[in-house]
């Protein structure tokens, strides 16, 4: 990352001024916080992969008799979560800014160039913003791990396997429930088509508090139809806890991980993982060398579901996945 001022110096002139108001005046990109880990439940963990296992043992209940007759297979199957290691290094030289508008974030006293505002204002407002708004965007759900070429920065995007790749994975192997809908979620069939989704889980799920995950413009779409179509014959609350009506355990939520995507997926609240390796990502840290100041931090993190069979998942026709919508 270099500091670019020239259109600054082109505009205002390149002078110093030394004005430190001026920072109020500085207005950041507006940036995508992280949400699809929020409802996640999270795991601390020192390992490189979470192990789980799905237990299952069957019907065992039979009728009497005073003979021994054996029933029941208690079966373990492993479930794994993967982290990924992923890191950010940009660098860049403080004194591109001296000699401009901005130049009240460089420091005339202070000798070690790390230690300018300037270096404050790009981590607090720039560069963990944009972590967030990067693994949100990018990683969380779209995300498919690629290996880094050596000696090349790596694509956003490919740090690690997001919901996605998981969902559509599982969906192939069927080890994910796949749920059809005939065309789509539309603003006039949304409340139609969530309820049919719904429709699909297994009575052992009545009750279990359920999240119902899909883009935030589909989440919209739901709101309305039913506000439209039921009216003051329903309550539909204030759009920020939406549930579904007979089905109150069941949360609808749109994450913009899949901001233009049109997959549902729904689990229990408590199948749902974000794992770390131990604190996760920590203030980047700031080396000098040479005029040039280098940021750099790295983490471990990954998403995925404890166990794949209480998944649930629509997945559009052409959306590659091999799931027949």
């Amino acid at each position: 990352m270099s500091v670019t001022a020239t259109d600054l110096v082109s505009e205002y002139g390149a002078y110093y001024l030394n004005n430190p108001a001026n920072m109020e005046r500085l207005y950041a990109a507006i940036r995508q916080k992280r949400r699809t880990t929020d409802l996640a439940v999270l795991k601390i963990v020192k390992d490189t992969i979470y192990q789980a296992s799905k237990t299952s043992l069957g019907n065992i209940v039979q009728p009497f008799q005073k003979a021994f007759t054996e029933k029941g297979v208690l079966d373990f199957d492993p479930a794994t979560i993967n982290l990924y290691k992923m890191k950010v290094d940009i660098s860049m030289y403080p004194d591109d800014i001296e000699e401009s508008w901005i130049g009240f974030l460089a420091s005339i006293e202070e000798k070690e160039r790390k230690n300018w505002p300037l270096i404050r204002y790009a981590i607090e407002k720039e560069i963990v913003p944009q972590i967030d708004h990067d693994l949100e965007t990018k990683e969380y759900f779209n995300g498919v791990y690629a290996a880094p070429t050596p000696g090349s920065a790596g694509a956003t995007g490919t740090s690690m396997t997001g919901l996605k790749k998981i969902i559509d994975d599982g969906l192939t192997a069927a080890t994910i429930k796949q749920v059809s809908l005939t065309g789509g979620i539309t603003a006039s069939n949304a409340l139609d088509q969530v309820e049919a989704f719904v429709d699909n889980f297994v009575d052992e799920l009545e009750g279990v508090p359920m999240i119902v995950a899909m883009s935030p413009s589909n989440r919209m779409k739901y709101f309305r139809d039913k506000r439209n179509t039921l009216g003051g014959n329903t309550n539909y609350g204030d759009n920020r806890v939406l549930t579904i009506d007979g089905k109150e355990n069941c949360q609808i939520v749109g994450l913009p991980s899949m901001a233009g995507s049109d997959y549902i997926c729904a689990t229990p609240l408590q199948n749902y993982f974000h794992v770390r390796r131990q604190n996760g990502i920590t203030t980047p840290r700031v080396e000098e060398s040479k005029r040039e100041c280098f940021f750099m931090t790295d983490w471990y993190e990954g998403l995925g579901f404890g166990r794949h069979d209480l998944v649930y998942a629509y997945a559009p026709e052409d959306s590659g996945s091999g799931s027949a919508s």
